[in-house]
């Protein structure tokens, strides 16, 4: 019977695994590959981590580059267990191209600037930081509001906790989780997550209207990579069923299973 269990949920594993999209792919590969070429002696680490006493104008890729890059197997794996179904989903939702542009600029640079702001300003510290676990908060940001929108409140343990405020127990728990781990970074991937979510960087996001447009010109090329998800085949997903509840939600009906959860919800992984 275990035999069967271990083979059924490989399949499934390997089922999802074929469906991501392609931007999602890519990070997927790229985590464990720079993963290994440090772990083979090359010095990324040093290179391409958000570190203020080596930040200067030569130095700005490292808002970019910090996400890719780990402190070791574990870590590395755990942020990509977080972060590839909520990667997979705002693919989905956005499109390949326009998640690319928003994870190459705002969505990544953001949280990373704002480490920096007040690591060197207020705190004057000089703590470099590494992994993808901001972004990962960041999505759990964007994800809470939406949903927030459809189930306001969640009881968990006999509280009434507003739906939005989940991913802030999530950056609590990971802290006592995961010791070592950056609360401040953590902290900056929610702060942006949630700014995006309630469309204050909205003057920041690449205007659909060209996007169409490039897709249009380039389609000969885009359309033909495989997992390209464009603007016209990305899809509206159901945000009701994202974030697990505790105890009796407000609209649940039927009974809690085994594992507590009274409605249906996909467990958002922490980082």
């Amino acid at each position: 019977m275990v035999k069967a269990a271990i083979e059924g949920w490989s399949r499934q594993l390997q089922s999802y695994v074929r469906r991501l999209p392609l931007l999602t792919r890519a990070v997927v590969f790229a985590v464990p590959a720079v993963w290994a070429v440090c772990l083979y002696g090359v010095a990324l680490e040093d290179r391409w981590a958000l570190d203020p006493k080596k930040m200067d104008l030569t130095q700005m890729h490292r808002l970019n580059t910090y996400f890719l890059v780990h402190s070791g197997f574990l870590h590395a794996l755990l942020n990509l267990i977080a972060l590839t179904p909520l990667l997979e989903r705002f693919e989905r939702e956005v499109g390949t191209l326009k998640a690319t542009l928003l994870i190459a600029g705002p969505l990544v640079t953001f949280p990373g600037g704002l480490y920096l702001g007040i690591e060197m300003g207020l705190l004057r510290g000089t703590t470099a930081v590494v992994g993808a676990s901001a972004l990962v908060f960041t999505f759990l940001a964007i994800e809470a509001v939406k949903t927030s929108g459809f189930q306001p409140n969640y009881r968990i343990v006999g509280w009434e906790v507003p739906t939005w405020c989940t991913p802030i127990l999530w950056m609590v728990l990971a802290s006592f989780l995961v010791p070592g781990s950056s609360v401040l970074g953590h902290f900056c991937g929610l702060v942006i997550g949630y700014a995006y979510a309630c469309r204050y960087l909205r003057l920041l996001e690449p205007s659909e209207w060209i996007l169409k447009k490039v897709e249009e010109k380039l389609g000969f090329l885009l359309f033909r990579l495989p997992w390209y998800v464009n603007l016209e085949t990305r899809m509206e997903l159901n945000y009701m069923e994202m974030l697990p509840t505790v105890g009796g939600g407000p609209k649940a009906t039927g009974e809690p299973g085994p594992s507590g959860f009274n409605t249906p919800g996909r467990p958002l992984g922490s980082a």
